[in-house]
Parts: structure tokens; sequence; C-alpha cells
């Protein structure tokens, strides 16, 4: 099993630790609720390091990603950042991914460590030449800021970041090593991510203690997870994989058909002319109970979809989670039954998320 790097040092501190996605690493450091409470009202921070971090670069770089992506590569300008896909040729997703454009030919890629090893292959099976595809997960940190006051902390860490919009970020020096730092998150509300790229063990250290010394809350996925959830946002492996598309996940925005080719494409053209049979919704318990993976859900007396992630959220008091449903149900407030343990209990689909903030 990987470790995460700082894993000994979280070990002194740390309330609960487990495995996700082959990686040991922290499920939570207090309690969800003083968690959650924190990113919701403050700031947290998240040790995320066990994400695939790839560099990408050479002459060659844009047109590669260009094919390998379901963005327009060729339209992200360097310090911005953009959310895209990697399909296979069928249309099904391999993995979500986020790139950050360091120079016109030179790129950083953050990507699910559960589809490691596959996305590194799939990459390196499709490169072009002149194109240099570099696994940095092992020589580098990565570390998540999140909550209304994240900018603040960041900032008095590597000078003012409080100008930068919403995925967009760049290099800073902390004792001689470059961060990279981009304003974005996992949690629905503002934050910044930071990666480290010197491999220097003792840096790892200092950052993470100095937002200790700061106040800021340690965080573990546990709150992570249940953040997303809140955001609507869906997790590989989890709410999604190779065998679901776009459309059915609800991740067609990320895709630009108007794109010359993308591997893929043409899949998604005749998935596109057919519909989607079920697509990923979000669901809000209206009696007590929390939908759980796998979970079903009912229409009256028919069985309508299924849960794939779900959680009892603190913002509310009640279960709320994302399931999978007839697009005909996508209608807020459309009431339908989770079969909670046995016991159908009622709750109504939802079209927007628990929290959705204004971002810069």
């Amino acid at each position: 099993m990987n470790k995460i790097p700082l894993l000994d040092l979280h070990e002194k501190t740390a309330k609960e630790l487990g495995e996700f996605a082959g990686w040991r690493t922290v499920i939570t450091f207090s309690t969800l609720r003083e968690e959650h409470e924190a990113v919701r009202k403050k700031a947290g921070i998240f040790d995320i390091s066990h994400m695939t971090r790839t560099k990408i670069s050479g002459p060659g770089a844009t047109k590669f990603l260009q094919k390998v992506l379901t963005i327009d590569v060729e339209k992200l300008k360097p310090g911005r950042m953009k959310y895209s896909l990697i399909l296979n040729m069928d249309g099904g997703i391999i993995d979500d991914v986020t790139v950050y454009k360091v120079t016109y030919d030179s790129y950083l890629m953050v990507s699910n460590a559960l589809t490691r090893s596959h996305v590194l292959e799939w990459l390196k099976n499709n490169v072009d030449e002149e194109v240099l595809v570099e696994d940095i997960t092992e020589n580098s940190a990565f570390f998540a800021v999140q909550g209304p006051k994240s900018s603040s902390y960041v900032s008095s860490l590597v000078g003012d970041v409080s100008g930068f919009k919403w995925f967009e970020g760049g290099f800073r020096t902390v004792d001689d090593c470059r961060l990279l730092v981009t304003r974005s998150g996992y949690t629905g509300g503002d934050g910044y991510e930071l990666m480290t790229l010197c491999g220097e063990q003792q840096l790892y250290e200092k950052v993470w203690s100095f937002f200790m010394e700061k106040g800021v809350k340690p965080c573990g996925l546990a709150c992570r997870d249940v953040c997303r959830i809140e955001a609507g946002f869906p997790l590989y492996g989890q709410d999604f994989d190779e065998r679901n598309d776009p459309f059915e996940a609800g991740l067609f925005w990320a895709v630009k058909m108007d794109k010359q080719f993308f591997i893929g494409k043409e899949a998604l053209e005749r998935k596109q002319a057919k519909g989607p049979v079920k697509k990923l919704s979000l669901v809000e318990m209206m009696e007590p109970g929390v939908p759980r993976p796998g979970y079903k859900v009912y229409v009256g007396d028919v069985e309508a979809g299924v849960v794939t992630s779900g959680c009892l959220s603190p913002l509310i008091g009640r279960g709320f989670g994302l399931a999978y449903l007839p697009p005909s149900l996508q209608v807020d407030g459309y009431e339908v039954y989770v079969d909670v343990r046995g016991s159908r209990r009622r709750a109504v689909v939802r079209t927007k998320p628990l929290i959705s903030l204004s971002r810069p």
C-alpha cells in the first residue's frame, strides 16, 4: 500500500486512518462535524497527496492533450486550469482531471488515485512524438486549503493570492522550493490547492505545520467526501467510471464537441443522438435515513434507480446523495422513495446542490 508523504506526521494527530484507492491516509483528524464546520465557516486543510500528478511537456504537448482530453486545450492560457475528461474509444470515462497550463508546451495534470496506472498507461499508449509524460506523484505533495477564509491563510504563506480567479494560479517560492498555487477545490466553496514540486519532506512538513500554527483545521477524507456530496460533485469509481459516458454522469458540460477531434468523440455523437436512459441526480431525504451506495430508489412501487453516494449533511441535518435516475425525473421536488434497509423513506429530487458559492 502506498503512503502519503506526511503519514508519519499525521499518525501523531489523526483520529482515524485508513485505505483509499491503494493509499494509506487520514479519514478523520478530529470529528466530522468539527472539520465540516471549519471548512464551511472558516478554513480547513486536506492532505490530498494520494491524487496522481503528471507533468506533460514537449513541443507536441498541446496537440497531444487536444487529442486525449475533451476540452479545447488550444484555448487554455498559461496560468489557467480547466476541468476535463479522458474518454475511451466508446465514450466511456477513463477519468476526470484538471489540467494547468504552465507554458505553451508544458502542463500539470491532476487525476484520481484510483486510476493512476490506467491513466498513465493510456496516455503513454497514445502519446505523440516530442511529448514527455512524467508521473511526479512520488516527488511532490498536494494540499487543499478550503473555506471562506482560505485566501488570507494561503496569502500569509506565499504572498497575496486573493486576486486569483477561479481555476487560475501561479508559482510561488517557499524555502527555494516551487509551489503551484491554484484557486480551486472539491468542496463547493472557495479555496486553494498547493502542489509542492521539489520533493523535499522537510518542505512538506513546513507547509503543513505553517497552517496548523495559524489555526487552520486539519481535515480528513470523510469530511472531503461530505463536502463534495453537498456540492453535487461526483467521485470517480463511486458515482461513475468507464462504463458511464458524460451524458449519464452529468459531465457533458466538460466536453467541447466543436473540437475537430478527440478520442471518444464519434462514440459521443452516436450516444447524443439517442439520449441517456439514466442520469446522475441529486436526492434529498425528507424522512429520517441516509442514502447509501446501492440503495434502490422508487417512484411509487416501481424501481427507478440506485444511489451511488450519500451522507448525512450537517448543512441541512438530513440525508443527501447522488443517484442514477431516468432523465424524466430531473424535476426539482419530484417525490421518490429510497429503500433504507428495507424501509422506503420519502425523498425528493433536487436540481441544485446544497452549496454553490459565488466564486471569484
